[in-house]
């Protein structure tokens, strides 16, 4: 993995124990991002990260975000769940969103660039967005 100024966000709360090791982020460790695993008494597992994701035509350079991924179990987590884990990893102001129908996982960015924050990937205007779980998990396929 590669080495970065910027490191990932990290939990500020009780009942965090880090995974160590590349083989808990593999694909961000063979893409070079700088990640963490996390797991929690509670089931839920983290990866926290800082990516450089590619521009899509037309839309602002962000430069590196940080990304949370939240599962529980191998499974999703409900919205509340990942809300709570946005303030222990102090993101509360990251965007969901997701590209993998019925995903296991919910995805969440924020640029590292404080004036940015909230920003909102142009995808959420132009992707269709699928609803599953009774509307708790909402996921964006092919551009229209």
């Amino acid at each position: 993995m590669s080495e970065s100024i910027i490191k990932p966000k990290r939990p500020t709360g009780e009942g965090w124990r880090r995974v160590k090791g590349v083989q808990a982020v593999p694909q961000l460790a063979a893409m070079g991002f700088p990640a963490e695993a996390w797991v929690h008494l509670n089931g839920l597992f983290i990866i926290s990260a800082v990516e450089v994701t590619e521009v899509e035509p037309g839309s602002e350079e962000l430069g590196p975000e940080y990304h949370i991924s939240v599962s529980k179990m191998g499974q999703r987590c409900r919205s509340a769940e990942a809300s709570w884990v946005l303030a222990q990893f102090d993101l509360l102001d990251a965007t969901e969103d997701n590209h993998v129908p019925s995903g296991r996982v919910r995805n969440f960015w924020r640029p590292v660039a404080d004036r940015l924050s909230g920003y909102t990937c142009p995808c959420q205007d132009n992707e269709p967005a699928i609803r599953e779980d009774k509307g708790d998990y909402v996921w964006r396929g092919v551009t229209r």
